[in-house]
């Protein structure tokens, strides 16, 4: 198993690596200052004919920049000599410069600093590209990619088939990048303090996701020992996935419609359609990340058809563009601010941009009669929004039938408690637990220092989701969570029993939730929910739902022996 490192652009650690390694990774470098070379080229072409040749000069200085005998002769004794890797080597190029021209008084000094760094952090974010092409070869096997932090654009970017676990310095593990991971069934360990400087390119691993446990350096025993596990683990899940197409019920037949949370079409040949209600969560800001500038309404209706018409009578949930935070496009720079998760981003954005959240909104309603489309507004806070982004839709159908459903995402604590004035201007609701503890505990999910205050399972959320519900459940309207919670059985057994109609959760989750469903009856998970909520810490509510997944587990075993024999 090898362990791929991936590059960002700032503050970069130092890494090592093996002597093996030291003509392929100057190669990369080299690839990337080319490529860097030619972008400068393309871009100072452009301005000089758009702006005149006085204002092109300095992408054609930049350009001698990254042709300096001298820091290319540094460069290769730092990888060569010193055996940096090449992210780690252009790190320490920019480092000289800074404290080069920290000493130095006067606007024109730090300018000229500028100047030489930004070349080089161009070849940065190209040498970035060539290790996610590299992985995609052929050439290596699977991956354990390895990284400072763990971001959205870490997971999607490279090939999900081979990758076999991520390592992280930071970010806990309800972080945005983490959820994703989990979601495409990626093992992932966060919070291992300068595991990007601990391991090397070629190291075989072993990774054990549920308990965090990472062993570096591991001989054929140990491996033989985790396939092992890793083989009855299979067995049980085949089991379950054997009866994953039987409807999502209690064992007394209570229905729960389980859905599935997707990025894009590719996801629906990742799994069995047939096992599912339909789609609770696309995302369609992956859309916009996957591609160079924002995509026509005619190539986002393109898409949104493909995923209808692989579910031609079950509902289908499209999120309508949520970026901002940790979800940025790089064709489209958004403010930089101070605390970017209460910031500009989900429907605050697309209100203040209405020509991008129109175009959004044309190209779902073009798909309306290919199935049962459902918008979903992301990040809602009040109902003033609610009301804003409604007038928009119906603007768009004019005198006509809107002719798709209307719905609401709860994140924002406010936005719960104003619920039920929300809940008589839509037609469903669903809740974002990730987001919802974020904001209700007021902890950021990517800052690493208060992880331990990110809690889903702490009573005073769990009595905001079951207030949600019964708002819910007595104006009539469906309601539904496409959070985490959703997919891990403590918290669909609690959902359960709080009266939410569906869960939607990653196609990985669905056959061991339905399977769980199915050992437990309603009336029980009811009483364990009301006990959970009523629990006085994280730990004794999460102690009550492990409980009842627990004897439901037991029969799920003994159905599995029972298969066997």
């Amino acid at each position: 198993m090898f362990v791929a490192l991936a590059t960002s652009t700032a503050n970069i650690p130092v890494r090592r690596i093996l002597e093996a390694e030291v003509e392929r990774s100057w190669e990369f470098l080299e690839l990337a200052r080319q490529k860097a070379l030619t972008r400068l080229s393309v871009i100072q072409e452009t301005t000089a004919r758009e702006l005149g040749l006085q204002d092109a000069a300095i992408y054609a200085a930049q350009a001698a920049v990254l042709q300096d005998p001298e820091a290319l002769r540094e460069l290769r004794s730092w990888i060569h000599q010193d055996l940096l890797a090449p992210e780690s080597a252009i790190q320490a190029l920019l480092d000289k410069f800074g404290a080069l021209f920290e000493s130095l008084e006067g606007g024109d000094m730090k300018s000229w600093a500028a100047d030489l760094r930004d070349p080089w952090n161009l070849v940065l974010g190209e040498l970035g590209q060539e290790d996610v092409e590299h992985a995609k070869s052929g050439e290596l096997g699977n991956l354990v990619l390895v990284a400072e932090e763990l971001t959205p654009i870490l997971v999607v970017s490279y090939p999900r088939d081979k990758v076999s676990a991520i390592l992280c310095s930071r970010g806990g593990r309800y972080s945005h990048g983490a959820v994703l991971a989990r979601s495409f069934g990626i093992p992932t360990v966060t919070g291992l303090p300068q595991i990007d400087e601990k391991v090397h390119s070629g190291e075989a691993c072993v990774i054990f996701g549920d308990s965090g446990q990472v062993l570096v350096g591991v001989d054929q025993e140990e491996t033989a020992a985790a396939l092992a596990q890793v083989a009855d683990r299979d067995h049980v899940r085949d089991v379950m996935l054997a009866g994953a197409k039987e409807a999502g019920r209690t064992a007394d037949g209570t229905e729960v419609k389980i859905r599935v949370n997707i990025e894009s079409p590719r996801d629906l040949d990742m799994f069995d359609i047939e096992t599912v209600n339909g789609v609770g969560l696309f995302r369609t800001e992956f859309v916009y990340m996957e591609r160079p500038s924002f995509p026509s309404a005619q190539e986002q209706a393109e898409i949104y058809a493909r995923v209808l018409e692989r579910f031609p009578n079950k509902t289908v949930v499209f999120r309508t563009l949520d970026v901002g935070g940790d979800k940025q496009l790089r064709y489209f720079k958004t403010p930089k601010e101070e605390n970017p998760a209460l910031g500009w981003r989900g429907i605050r954005l697309s209100l203040e941009w209405p020509d991008l959240f129109l175009m959004q909104l044309q190209a779902l309603r073009e798909c309306r009669d290919l199935g049962k489309v459902n918008v979903m507004l992301p990040m809602v806070t009040n109902l003033d929004e609610v009301r804003r982004a409604k007038k928009m839709l119906q603007a768009i159908a004019g005198d006509e039938d809107i002719g798709i459903r209307f719905g609401v995402m709860i994140e924002v604590p406010a936005a719960a408690m104003a619920l039920p004035d929300i809940v008589e201007e839509v037609d469903f609701i669903s809740v974002g637990t990730n987001d919802l503890v974020q904001y209700l505990f007021a902890v950021d999910r990517d800052n690493s220092w208060v992880t331990d205050l990110y809690q889903p399972y702490h009573p005073a959320h769990l009595r905001v989701l079951r207030f949600i519900a019964r708002t819910c459940n007595a104006a009539g309207k469906p309601v539904t969570v496409c959070g985490e919670m959703a997919g891990q059985a403590a918290g669909a057994f609690f959902l359960t029993g709080c009266g939410y109609t569906g869960l939607s959760m990653s196609p990985l989750f669905v056959p061991e939730v339905k399977a769980l469903l199915r050992q437990a009856d309603i009336e029980s998970l009811r009483s364990t929910a009301a006990a959970a909520a009523r629990a006085d810490t994280t730990a004794e509510a999460y102690a009550i739902l492990e409980e009842s997944v627990g004897s439901a587990w037991k029969k799920v075993i003994e159905s599995v022996e029972n298969h066997n024999t």
